[in-house]
């Protein structure tokens, strides 16, 4: 069994830094866990401590059953992809990839097994006399990979791994790990992978959960499109989207029966299950976040439409992003496959889908209007 549990896990540096706060994260057997954040926000700390590249100032790290506070890395079942690839230059790839098998005495013959199966898989036999200089830095970061796969690890640990390959590249390789993933899985000798990466696309398409951190402390665990759509607060809501969420200053009012929220000098109507929720917070200031997507152009004189001034467009091929000034806040519109060019219109009225919006508590930043 290779699950990791983080249990009340804290970094504390000598200078009296307090870098992780409290990490509580149990990461299932076989499971590909995505850390994602800002820079800063000690998602590479965490994973170094799972690693036992950093010290543990607080808290229990377990890896199976086993408490490993104090385990050297070496006897944690463990192997690591870093960002800048760690080959040894002065070897081919295919020494880099035998060379721990060598160090732990393994027999000759299982090294020469392991190094083909992971060359095979990675698409990289044709590589294995090439040295790192000889190669591209996609080509060496299989090779980092495949150095990884040989030791047969219980659980693989991903240090921002692709950022440094060009666009084409990046999505290559996240394929390849999660095609590998999967593989072993099949194969029935599944493998726990924790990727470090602060790139959305990679996170959200990559991890069966994402952690989000920010300044060391977990802001929510979940699903990536749980994280989308259900975020847990007002941080996590603007971190995940590209587009950011547009995150507007509101307030809650009452009108005859119903509950209203008040902002950019227009009122709109809240669903019925929404009302319901956020009803303790009748007359109070609130921040109200709508996505992009869900922003839409319609024709003037529609029911909860408003004019909105055109402040640029940006043409993305299959999708446009549209900026408007709503009474002096900016907004965004993102516009999928857009039959009309907005590039000299002057205004346009929009319209919410209150359905998708959400509402957050301006002091704690949580999502009140979660159902």
């Amino acid at each position: 069994m290779a699950q990791v549990k983080l249990h009340n896990i804290n970094k504390i540096y000598d200078n009296g830094f307090h870098a992780v706060h409290d990490v509580c994260l149990d990461i299932k057997d076989g499971e590909f866990m995505v850390l994602v954040g800002p820079s800063g926000c000690a998602k590479s700390t965490t994973l170094r401590m799972v690693a036992g590249l950093e010290s543990i100032s607080a808290g229990d790290l377990t890896i199976g059953d086993k408490l490993c506070n104090d385990v050297p890395p070496k006897d944690r079942g463990i192997a690591m992809v870093f960002q800048n690839y760690a080959l040894y230059p002065h070897m081919t790839a295919r020494e880099n990839l035998s060379f721990g098998l060598e160090t732990a005495n393994k027999p000759k013959e299982e090294i020469e097994k392991r190094v083909a199966e992971a060359a095979e898989l990675l698409e990289i036999t044709e590589l294995l006399d090439r040295k790192p200089g000889q190669m591209s830095g996609g080509q060496c970061q299989r090779v980092a990979l495949g150095r990884a796969m040989v030791r047969k690890p219980e659980v693989f640990l991903f240090d921002e791994p692709l950022s440094n390959l060009d666009a084409k590249l990046r999505v290559s390789m996240r394929m390849r790990i999660s095609r590998l993933h999967q593989q072993l899985k099949d194969s029935g000798r599944p493998a726990t992978m924790i990727y470090v990466t602060h790139d959305q696309i990679e996170a959200m398409t990559m991890g069966d959960r994402v952690c989000i951190l920010n300044k060391g402390a977990v802001m929510q665990v979940d699903t990536p499109m749980n994280v989308y759509h259900r975020p847990k607060n007002k941080f996590v809501a603007e971190f995940i989207g590209s587009p950011s969420m547009n995150m507007m200053d509101a307030r809650l009012i009452r009108h005859g029966d119903e509950l209203m929220v008040e902002t950019l000098g227009q009122r709109f109507r809240l669903p019925a299950q929404i009302q319901e929720k956020v009803a303790v917070y009748e007359g109070r200031d609130v921040s109200m976040g709508v996505r992009p997507e869900h922003i839409t152009i319609v024709a003037s004189g529609n029911a909860d439409s408003f004019r909105v001034k055109v402040d640029a467009v940006e043409e993305m091929g299959s999708e446009s992003f549209v900026y408007f000034d709503a009474d002096g806040r900016q907004l965004i519109c993102k516009l999928v496959s857009p039959e009309q060019t907005l590039d000299k219109v002057v205004e346009q009225s929009i319209q919410f889908r209150m359905d998708k919006c959400q509402l957050f508590d301006n002091e704690t930043g949580e999502n009140i209007s979660l159902i």
